[in-house]
C-alpha cells in the first residue's frame, strides 16, 4: 500500500512538471508568433513606403531603424535613444535630467544623422547644420506611434531634406537600353607561404572596379559584396536596380557565395533580364560564371582600365567635379624591424592622432564606433588624423573592402549594427598606413605593398615613404649619448682611468666629456654591435634593445665604485665588456632550451656589483679577480640562504626576508630556470622593453608573472612611508569596529553587556580562531517583546568593565585576526537587532559608507565580483546583507598588483583599458 502511494505520488509531481514544461513552451510559442508577426508587418508596411519614397531603399534595414531611434523623442533617461548613444557614445554622461544634458543628446543625435545622410553621397544638396537640426525638429517621432507612422514620418523627413524628385541622380550619359555585363577577373594563384595575403581583388581588379563606374562617383549602396549578404540584401539591391535606372551596380564576391544564394542572386538576374522597364547598368565580377546565361553579355576591359597611373588621375578629376577634398594619406612602408612605428611615432603623429592597431581579427562596428566617438569631440580639431598600424597577420581582404569604402564611397557600413561613419566634406582627414612586410613573401618591399593592400596603390602612389637604415637611423637622445661616451673611452682605452690626485692632495674622480656630434655617438655604438654582436639581426627593434640594455648598465660608471676606484685595475675595461655581452643575451635571449646565459653582474640601486651566477667555475678569470678569485656563494654570511634569492632581493631592493616570505606564503620554488626567468623580466621592466611570453598552457606563465608581481608590491606593502598609497584592510577595519563600539553600543549598557558576553570565548581564543565564516551556521537573531526587553534589564549583569578594555585596546594595536573582526561585527548588528530601542538601520550604513568610501580612497583594493553586487542592495538593506558585505571586504578583497599582465584580446575596448589602468593612472 505504501509503495502504491509513492508511486501514485512520483507521478503525480511528474505530470505537473510536463504540465509545467508544456506551459512554458507555448507561452515561448506565443511571444515568438507575436515578435513575428510584428517583424512580418514590419518588413510590409518597409516595402510600402519604399515604394512610396525610393530614398529609404538606399538604406539597409537595419540602418533605417537607427535612423527611426534618432528621430524618436527621448523624454526619459532610460529611452531607446538614451541608450543607443550611451553605448556609442561611452564616455558622455548622458542622464537626461536636467537642459544640459539634454542638449547633449540632442547633439549627439544631430551629430549621427549627419553621418547617416552624408553616406547617400547626393551631390546636388548642400545641407548646412541648421537646416538639418530645423528640419529635425520638424519630423520628430512621437513615442507610442506604430511602425507603419514610424515609416510614413521617416520619409516625409527624408523627402523635405532632399527635395526629392525623382530626378535626385543625374547621368551625363544616358544608355537607350538595358545593358548586364560579365566581368571575368583573374582566380587568385595561392602561394603556400603567402597564404594571409591572398585575396581575389588584385590591383587589375581594383582599377577595373573603379573605372567602369566612368563619371560617377560609387556610393556604398551601388555595390553587393556577396561574402557576407542575405536574402534582404539581394532582394532590396535588385530593387535599387530597377528604381535607379541612372547608376550604375557593382556585384562582388559571387564565387564565394554559399549556393542557396547564389541561386537567388541568379533568379534576380534572370527576372532583371526579363525587365521591360528601364534599369540600372550591373556588372558581375566573377571567374566561374559563363557568359551565355540570358541577358548577360561579356564585359570587354579597355587596356586603359587596368592602367593604375590612369585610374589615380581618373580619381582625382571625379574628387574636383564633385568638389571633395581629397583625403592626405601617408603611407609608411618597409623592412620588419627598420623602425616605422617609431618613425610615425616621432614626425607624423599628435597628441589628437587616433591610432588602431590591425592584427588577426578586424571588428568593423568597434572601428566605425571609434571613428564616431573621435570625431563627436573634434570641436577644436580641424585637422583629424588616423593612424593605423598594420600587422603581417591582418586579413587583408577584409581590411581592402574597408579602405575602399572608407576612400572611395567616404564612409564605412556596418551590415550587422546599422552604424554609420562618414567622412566631412569640409575637414581635411589625415590617414598614417604603416604597411607589414615579411621576407618570407619571397618579393620585394614595393611588389609586396601593391600584392597586399591593391587599393591603396591605386589611390595614394605618390605618398609612399620607404624607411631604411640610410634614411632613419638610430635615434640618438641623452641614453645613447651616454652608451656612446663609455664605448668611446672602451674604444681608446681610456676606460681604465683611475681616480687622479692633484700635487695639492685634491682627488678627482674619473669623469668623460659628453659627445656633442650626434653621428658621432651612432657611429660607436654601430662600431660595437658590429665587433662585438654581430650576430644580431640588423634592424632598429635590437639596436634599441641592445643600447637601452647597456644605457642601464652604463650608470655603474658615473657611480661612486668606478669614479672613486684607486685600487682595482682594468675595472672599467672587464666591466664594460661584460655589459656589452650581458646587452647581447639579454637582446636575443631564449629560454626554450637550457643553454642559456647565467652569469651577470647584478647592480643594486646605488650601482655596487654583486654576482649571478650558476657555477663559478664558467666564470671568467677577470670577473673572478673583482672578487678576490673567492666564489661569493661560500661566503659565511651566505651560508645558510638561498642564493639567487640574494642576487634577486639585491637587484629588486627588497629585504632577503620579504622575499623568502613570499616564496613561503605563496609556496613558490625557485628554480635556477625560474630565478633567472625573473632577472629577465626585471631586466625588461627597468628598461622599459615589452616582453612577450609565451608557451603551452599550465607551464606557470601567470604565476610566474603573479609571484614577481608580489614581489614588487613588496617594495610598497612593507614601506612604512607608502601608507597612504596601500590599502590597510585589517587596521582600517579595527579602527571602524573601536569607532562603533566608542560612539554605539558603550553608549546603551544592555547591549554592551550582552556583546562582551557573547564575544568573550573569542576574543578569550577559547574557540577555534581559524574557522571559517561559511563553515559556522549563523544564529537568527530574536527580537525581543516589550516585556522581555525590560526583564533582561532588570536581570543585566554588570559591564565587564576589564573585557571591555581588552577589545578596545586588542582593536586598537591591531591584534586581532579577520575572522575575529568579523564575528565582532555580526555580534553587534545581531545584538542591536534584538533591542528594539537598538538602530540596526544606522550600524548598517555606517558600514557601508565606511567600505564606499575605503574603495574609494585606497583604489589599489580589489574588491570581488559578490562585494560590488552587495554594495548595489541598498534599496533594502538587512543585517544578513551588511555582514556579508563585511565578509566579503575582509576575506575576499586583495591588494591589485603593481605590475600587471595585459592580456590583450580582439575585442578588447578603451573603457576597459581606462579601468584597467586607473589604480596607478
Amino acid at each position: 500500500h505504501t509503495d502504491s502511494m509513492l508511486i501514485d505520488l512520483r507521478s503525480h509531481q511528474n505530470a505537473r512538471l510536463e504540465n509545467g514544461i508544456h506551459i512554458r513552451i507555448q507561452n515561448l510559442q506565443s511571444i515568438y508568433n507575436t515578435l513575428q508577426t510584428t517583424y512580418d508587418m514590419w518588413i510590409q508596411n518597409l516595402k510600402k513606403y519604399r515604394e512610396e519614397c525610393s530614398l529609404l531603399k538606399l538604406y539597409s534595414n537595419r540602418e533605417i531603424m537607427v535612423l527611426i531611434i534618432l528621430l524618436r523623442k527621448s523624454i526619459i533617461s532610460n529611452s531607446i535613444r538614451n541608450h543607443f548613444l550611451k553605448n556609442l557614445f561611452s564616455f558622455n554622461d548622458l542622464n537626461n535630467e536636467n537642459e544640459e544634458e539634454e542638449e547633449e543628446e540632442e547633439k549627439l543625435t544631430i551629430h549621427c544623422l549627419e553621418h547617416y545622410l552624408r553616406s547617400l553621397r547626393i551631390l546636388q544638396i548642400n545641407l548646412t547644420r541648421n537646416q538639418l537640426i530645423e528640419l529635425y525638429q520638424k519630423h520628430r517621432i512621437e513615442i507610442r506611434l506604430n511602425t507603419d507612422m514610424y515609416l510614413k514620418k521617416l520619409s516625409e523627413f527624408l523627402r523635405d531634406l532632399f527635395k526629392y524628385d525623382e530626378k535626385i541622380f543625374q547621368q551625363t550619359q544616358i544608355h537607350n537600353e538595358n545593358q548586364q555585363f560579365l566581368v571575368n577577373i583573374n582566380r587568385s594563384s595561392s602561394i603556400t607561404n603567402q597564404l594571409s595575403f591572398t585575396h581575389d581583388f588584385d590591383l587589375d581588379t581594383y582599377c577595373i572596379l573603379l573605372n567602369i563606374f566612368e563619371n560617377q562617383l560609387p556610393s556604398s549602396y551601388q555595390i553587393l559584396w556577396c561574402s557576407n549578404t542575405t536574402d534582404e540584401d539581394i532582394h532590396l539591391f535588385f530593387s535599387r536596380i530597377r528604381t535607379f535606372s541612372s547608376l550604375t551596380f557593382v556585384i562582388m564576391d559571387i564565387d564565394k557565395m554559399h549556393y542557396r544564394l547564389r541561386e537567388l542572386l541568379l533568379h534576380e538576374q534572370d527576372l532583371l533580364t526579363r525587365e521591360q522597364n528601364k534599369h540600372g547598368r550591373v556588372f558581375y565580377f566573377s571567374h566561374e560564371l559563363i557568359t551565355n546565361r540570358k541577358g548577360l553579355r561579356e564585359f570587354h576591359i579597355p587596356a586603359k582600365y587596368k592602367n593604375p597611373n590612369q585610374t589615380y588621375q581618373y580619381l582625382i578629376n571625379l574628387f574636383k567635379e564633385h568638389h571633395i577634398i581629397p583625403l592626405q594619406i601617408q603611407i609608411i612602408y618597409g623592412k620588419a624591424g627598420i623602425g616605422k612605428t617609431h618613425r610615425i611615432n616621432k614626425e607624423y603623429k599628435t597628441d589628437h592622432t587616433l591610432c588602431f592597431s590591425i592584427n588577426d581579427k578586424l571588428n568593423l562596428s568597434l572601428l566605425i564606433s571609434s571613428f564616431l566617438l573621435f570625431d563627436s569631440n573634434m570641436i577644436n580639431n580641424n585637422n583629424p588624423s588616423i593612424f593605423f598600424n598594420i600587422s603581417i597577420h591582418a586579413p587583408f581582404e577584409t581590411l581592402n573592402r574597408i579602405l575602399f569604402s572608407l576612400f572611395i564611397y567616404g564612409c564605412l557600413n556596418d551590415p550587422i549594427s546599422g552604424l554609420i561613419f562618414s567622412l566631412s566634406n569640409i575637414q581635411t582627414w589625415k590617414f598614417i598606413i604603416e604597411i607589414p612586410y615579411s621576407d618570407v613573401s619571397g618579393v620585394d618591399i614595393q611588389e609586396n605593398f601593391n600584392q597586399i593592400l591593391p587599393i591603396l596603390s591605386i589611390i595614394s602612389p605618390l605618398t609612399l615613404e620607404e624607411v631604411t637604415n640610410e634614411n632613419y637611423q638610430l635615434s640618438i637622445d641623452k641614453e645613447e649619448e651616454l652608451v656612446a661616451r663609455f664605448l668611446k673611452a672602451f674604444e681608446n682605452g681610456t676606460i681604465d682611468r683611475m681616480i687622479t690626485i692633484t700635487k695639492t692632495g685634491r682627488e678627482i674622480p674619473v669623469s668623460f666629456e659628453p659627445i656633442t656630434n650626434i653621428n658621432e655617438c651612432r657611429t660607436y655604438i654601430y662600431n660595437c654591435i658590429q665587433k662585438y654582436a654581430p650576430e644580431l639581426p640588423k634592424n632598429k627593434i635590437y639596436e634599441v634593445s641592445f643600447t637601452k640594455f647597456l644605457y642601464r648598465r652604463i650608470h655603474f660608471f658615473q657611480g661612486y665604485y668606478y669614479c672613486w676606484n684607486d685600487n682595482i685595475e682594468h675595472l672599467g675595461s672587464i666591466t664594460i665588456q661584460q655589459m656589452i655581452n650581458e646587452a647581447k643575451f639579454l637582446t636575443q635571449i631564449n629560454f626554450q632550451n637550457n643553454d642559456y646565459p647565467r652569469i651577470y653582474l647584478i647592480y643594486d640601486p646605488g650601482f655596487s656589483l654583486h654576482l649571478l651566477h650558476a657555477d663559478w667555475n664558467y666564470v671568467s678569470n677577470e670577473l673572478k679577480s673583482f672578487f678576490n678569485n673567492h666564489d661569493p656563494f661560500k661566503d659565511i654570511e651566505y651560508q645558510n640562504k638561498d642564493y639567487f634569492v640574494e642576487c634577486l632581493s639585491w637587484l629588486i631592493n627588497i629585504k632577503y626576508e620579504i622575499f623568502m616570505k613570499i616564496i613561503y606564503e605563496t609556496k613558490f620554488i625557485l628554480t635556477e630556470n625560474f630565478a633567472y626567468k625573473l632577472f629577465h623580466i626585471h631586466e625588461r621592466k627597468l628598461t622599459k622593453l615589452a616582453l612577450i611570453i609565451e608557451g603551452d598552457t599550465g607551464l606557470g606563465k601567470t604565476f610566474l608573472l603573479k609571484f614577481y608581481s608580489l614581489l614588487l608590491n613588496s617594495k610598497n606593502t612593507h614601506d612604512s612611508l607608502q601608507g597612504n598609497i596601500i590599502p590597510t584592510i585589517i587596521e582600517n577595519s579595527s579602527q571602524f569596529l573601536l569607532n562603533i563600539i566608542e560612539t554605539i553600543v558603550e553608549q546603551q549598557a544592555n547591549i554592551l553587556s550582552i556583546f562582551l558576553q557573547r564575544i568573550k570565548s573569542k576574543i578569550l581564543d577559547l574557540e577555534n580562531d581559524d574557522e571559517l565564516p561559511n563553515q559556522r551556521p549563523r544564529q537568527i537573531p530574536v527580537l525581543l517583546t516589550a516585556e522581555q526587553q525590560q526583564q533582561q534589564q532588570q536581570n543585566n549583569v554588570p559591564v565587564d568593565s576589564v573585557l571591555l578594555k581588552q577589545v578596545k585596546l586588542s582593536l586598537k594595536k591591531y591584534q586581532l585576526k579577520k575572522n575575529t573582526l568579523y564575528y565582532i561585527w555580526e555580534t553587534i548588528l545581531d545584538v542591536s537587532s534584538e533591542n528594539p530601542m537598538a538602530s540596526t538601520t544606522t550600524l548598517i550604513q555606517k558600514l557601508h559608507d565606511y567600505i564606499i568610501n575605503e574603495l574609494a580612497n585606497y583604489p589599489l583594493i580589489e574588491s570581488s565580483s559578490r562585494l560590488k553586487s552587495l554594495l548595489q542592495e541598498i534599496s533594502s538593506p538587512t543585517i544578513e546583507i551588511s555582514i556579508e558585505i563585511f565578509k566579503e571586504y575582509l576575506f575576499h578583497s586583495q591588494i591589485k598588483p603593481l605590475f600587471y599582465r595585459l592580456l590583450l584580446h580582439p575585442g578588447i575596448t578603451e573603457e576597459q583599458l581606462i579601468e584597467f589602468m586607473s589604480p596607478i593612472c
